[in-house]
């Protein structure tokens, strides 16, 4: 009877983990989504800026310096979200399991692990793959589309 409760336990504790894993995943999705459309806001806002500078003849630099630094940080962000992405989906559930990596400072309001959760080291991807930064599954290079979710991977 006690290795009933201790199946049913465990599977409680599974479930727990994959609950917070998917919240933590869900999370950083949408923070990764809210970074994009930053970049977005940016690339118009330099467009807007070269098009009225550009019809008055006053073309200059610095003004265009200054949105390109924001650009390059807000991918740089990006990037960092896209990789936080892909180490929570690879995450598994298990005592063997060692405890994910930590999130870097720059990340908003990281979310702790729950004590009893565990996560698989990440693994190096090989030179001919990525990962989907929708999905996070593994995709060969030169892929157009991922296979799992269709993510267009020619923009990455």
């Amino acid at each position: 009877m006690s290795d009933f409760f201790g199946k049913l336990k465990s599977g409680a504790e599974k479930v727990a983990f994959e609950a917070d894993k998917m919240a933590r995943l869900n999370k950083a999705k949408g923070d990764l989504e809210k970074i994009k459309d930053q970049i977005r806001a940016q690339y118009a806002k330099i467009g807007e800026l070269y098009y009225t500078q550009r019809s008055t003849g006053e073309v200059t630099g610095p003004a265009y310096d200054e949105i390109c630094q924001a650009i390059a940080a807000l991918e740089e962000q990006a990037r960092a979200k896209g990789e936080e992405v892909q180490r929570i989906n690879i995450e598994t559930y298990g005592p063997q399991a060692s405890q994910p990596a930590a999130q870097p400072a720059s990340s908003p309001a990281p979310v702790p692990p729950a004590p009893s959760v565990t996560s698989s080291p990440v693994p190096p991807a090989p030179a001919a793959t990525k990962f989907c930064p929708n999905c996070g599954k593994e995709v060969q290079a030169g892929v157009k589309f991922c296979p799992d979710c269709g993510t267009n991977m020619t923009e990455m």
